[in-house]
Formats: C-alpha cells, sequence, structure tokens
C-alpha cells in the first residue's frame, strides 16, 4: 500500500513539472512571437543631440506611433561617432523588440569600420525621410555654384567647405564633393548645426553641406543662399538652383532617417513596427511637419525588406568610396 502511494505521487510531481514546462513553453512562444507586444514601454537610442534632425524626427515618429500602438516610447540621446555609440549601447539590451535604435550614418559607419554591427546583428524596421543636401553660402560672398569652383580651382585649400562631423555621411558628402569638382577645399568639422550656421554667418567658414529645413529661415531672411541641390531634377521650391546631376556629379545621396531593432527581435514584432511607422508617416500631423521642414523634396519611405537590400549596396559602395578619397 506503501508502495502504492508512493507511486502515485511521483506520478503526480511527474505530472506537475510537465505541466509546468508545458506552461512555460507556450508563455516563452507567446513573447517570442510578440503576441503581448507592446506590453511595457520601448526606448529609442538616438546617437545625436536634443533638437537635430534626427532627434526631431525620431520624436516626432514615435510620439505618432505611441498613439497607434498605445505604448510610451522613451528616447534616449547618445551623441558620438555618428551614432556609433548609441547603437553599441542598444544592442547590449535585449532583443525582445523593446530597443530600437533611431539612426541616420548606418551604412557610412559600417562601411568605415566604426560600427561594428553589421545587418546580421540589427535589422531596419523602416526608412522614414530621405533628405536633401545643398552647399550653402553667405550672400554676398559667391553667386553661383560656377564661381565657388572656379575660385576654389584659382585657390587651391583656401575655401573653407563645412559639414557636421567626422567621417559620417555629411563629411564623406562634402569630401566627394571636393573630388567629383576637382578641386582642393579646406574641409571643416562642426560640432553641430548650430554652431556651423554660425560660423557660416561669422564668416569662419566659406560654405556648408546642409539641408534646407534648418536653414529655411536664413534663407528666406536672404542670409543664406543655396548654390547647388544634391538631386536629380530641380526642386519646386528652388527652380533657379541647379541640381549635381546637371552639373555632371554623381552626388544625389542625402541623409536617411529610419528606426532599427535588434535582428533577433520576433519578426512579428519588426513587421508590426514597420506597420506603425507607415500609418505615422500618413498621419497629417506628420505630413505637416514634414512638409514645414522641408523633407517632402522626395519620397522618403522605404519598408524594411527593400532598405535592408538598399542598405547592403550603399555599405559596399560607401567601402569603395572611403578607400577612394583618404
Amino acid at each position: 500500500m506503501l508502495k502504492k502511494k508512493s507511486l502515485l505521487i511521483s506520478m503526480i510531481a511527474l505530472l506537475l513539472i510537465i505541466m509546468s514546462a508545458c506552461s512555460n513553453s507556450a508563455g516563452g512562444s507567446d513573447e517570442a512571437s510578440g503576441e503581448n507586444y507592446p506590453d511595457s514601454d520601448i526606448e529609442v537610442y538616438v546617437g545625436h543631440g536634443p533638437g537635430g534632425g534626427t532627434d526631431t524626427f525620431v520624436r516626432t515618429i514615435t510620439n505618432l506611433m505611441a498613439e497607434d500602438l498605445d505604448a510610451n516610447f522613451n528616447i534616449i540621446n547618445q551623441e558620438g561617432g555618428s551614432g556609433v555609440i548609441a547603437m553599441e549601447n542598444a544592442m547590449k539590451e535585449e532583443a525582445d523588440g523593446y530597443t530600437l535604435v533611431g539612426d541616420s550614418a548606418y551604412a557610412v559607419t559600417t562601411a568605415a569600420g566604426t560600427n561594428q554591427f553589421g545587418l546580421d546583428k540589427v535589422k531596419p524596421i523602416a526608412r522614414i525621410q530621405s533628405d536633401v543636401y545643398a552647399l550653402q553660402v553667405k550672400k554676398g560672398t559667391f553667386e553661383s555654384i560656377d564661381e565657388l569652383v572656379a575660385y576654389a580651382e584659382e585657390n587651391p585649400g583656401e575655401v573653407r567647405i563645412a559639414a557636421v562631423g567626422t567621417m559620417g555621411i555629411d563629411e564623406i558628402t562634402a569630401r566627394r564633393f571636393i573630388k567629383e569638382a576637382g578641386v582642393e577645399m579646406n574641409y571643416i568639422p562642426a560640432e553641430g548645426a548650430g554652431n556651423m550656421h554660425s560660423d557660416l554667418l561669422g564668416g569662419h567658414v566659406d560654405v556648408i553641406l546642409e539641408e534646407v529645413g534648418p536653414t529655411i529661415s536664413y534663407i528666406e531672411e536672404g542670409e543664406f543662399v543655396p548654390l547647388v541641390f544634391f538631386a536629380e531634377e530641380r526642386l519646386e521650391d528652388f527652380p533657379d538652383v541647379p541640381t549635381t546631376v546637371e552639373k555632371g556629379w554623381d552626388l544625389t545621396d542625402g541623409v536617411e532617417r529610419y528606426l532599427m531593432i535588434h535582428a533577433d527581435a520576433p519578426q512579428k514584432i519588426v513587421d508590426l513596427l514597420e506597420e506603425s511607422a507607415k500609418k505615422a508617416m500618413e498621419t497629417e500631423e506628420y505630413q505637416e511637419y514634414a512638409k514645414n521642414s522641408y523633407l517632402d523634396l522626395r519620397d522618403g519611405w522605404m519598408g524594411s525588406e527593400d532598405f535592408t537590400k538598399k542598405l547592403e549596396k550603399d555599405i559596399e559602395k560607401y567601402k569603395e568610396i572611403i578607400a577612394e578619397i583618404e
């Protein structure tokens, strides 16, 4: 009788263990598939300071996504390395879908080797913006891009061209322009857009590589003059300003802004975030922000799969470009 009772207890204990394992497996499956996502705050690491173009983009798009997903997004600004520091710290977190990265220089930093997290470790959710660069000068200095290039040809190394940061998309693009134009210029790395604008106003630099949105007030007040846009066709708002393509320069890349996530995050979560980002981008509030900031000069949207393919090509392209200009 005692043996039977002992056997019964053992069977019950084994059954409880099996039930517990099944329960944990089911719970883990829900978590892995993102069934209850999101049920806690989502953190977004941004590699640029508050108020900049990438920071403003991330805050705008995630505020709208928060409404769609009924979630709270916490923005964590960590400047340095053109986004590399923020990426490194984000990748230390769990790949559970609750840590995102707002970036704008991934292809360049990966090609340069400063970013160690390839597309096998991080996955794009979606590209939302594709900004347009312009070379801008202080009014009364150079009247046209032809005049600027001619002056640089006659005075090698005298023209000071500024862009934000070192070995990011801004510097690479500035150096590509110098190479394409066949001139010598002195590259000046600016610590931030505000400092760069002040330097141009104060005559400390001669030309800046910048988007239109951050300087539109200066342009409207007649203090800054755009000489050329890095685009295929002339912009509707600036019909008299030529493009790089018109000048025979293969320079149309601009700042791309997007959201990324751990590559091992559940695909269902990636899909959900991509869908939410697209909904947010299509809202009237976002469209108004994009128009007021001159971020609608060309289509920015690119889904996860398509943007991943583009990044793969861009990384290889920038490896060649960096090797040529170094």
